[in-house]
């Protein structure tokens, strides 16, 4: 939530407030009200809580809804990667002809993909296989899973579950991915 703006007593941050107080066992919440309704949780005791108490509970959902944001920030800038390396795969298979060498035992196509998988990993600093996992996941999220690249641009996502996509749809036919993927995305924001 942007700095200055007050949360709703019956919106969703005052009701993660209250769920907070809930939680160390100091109130009891009998109705909390959120933006799609209400929700019984328990019997009301709040009287005997000081107003400063229940600031301070605010402002940790405060510092929860900040770290949230910046996880969605996160994922996105892992998209934005993903579409990067892909776009640079691509290139430098477009320019394969250049790589070729007079008498080699290995196809340009090949030498270019080893060529940029040594590069990504020296650029990123990571392992020569993690760069390579890594131009695989990309080149998966731009071509056959653009769903998952969109839910994960769109911070709905972490990387690590798009991970986790990519590898389980390797396994389903092609023909099959896009209803795999529909269904997967329908929880994958909400799994840990």
């Amino acid at each position: 939530m942007p700095s200055g703006e007050k949360s709703s007593p019956g919106g969703i941050r005052g009701f993660r407030a209250r769920f907070l107080l809930h939680n160390v066992g100091l109130i009891g919440l009998s109705t909390a009200s959120t933006d799609a309704g209400a929700v019984s949780v328990g019997a009301p005791s709040v009287g005997l809580m000081k107003p400063s108490f229940i600031e301070e509970r605010e402002a940790m959902g405060r510092h929860f809804d900040a770290i949230a944001e910046a996880e969605r920030d996160i994922a996105a800038a892992f998209a934005r990667r993903a579409e990067r390396v892909e776009d640079a795969r691509r290139f430098g298979q477009a320019i394969a002809h250049n790589a070729r060498v007079p008498g080699a035992r290995r196809d340009a196509r090949e030498v270019a993909e080893r060529e940029f998988s040594s590069e990504l990993a020296c650029t990123i600093r990571v392992p020569q296989r993690t760069a390579e996992n890594l131009v695989a996941e990309s080149r998966a999220l731009a071509q056959e899973l653009p769903a998952t690249r969109a839910a994960l641009a769109a911070g709905e996502i972490s990387y690590r579950h798009a991970q986790v996509v990519v590898n389980q749809a390797w396994s389903v036919p092609a023909e099959g991915r896009v209803k795999f993927e529909a269904a997967v995305l329908k929880s994958a924001g909400t799994l840990t």
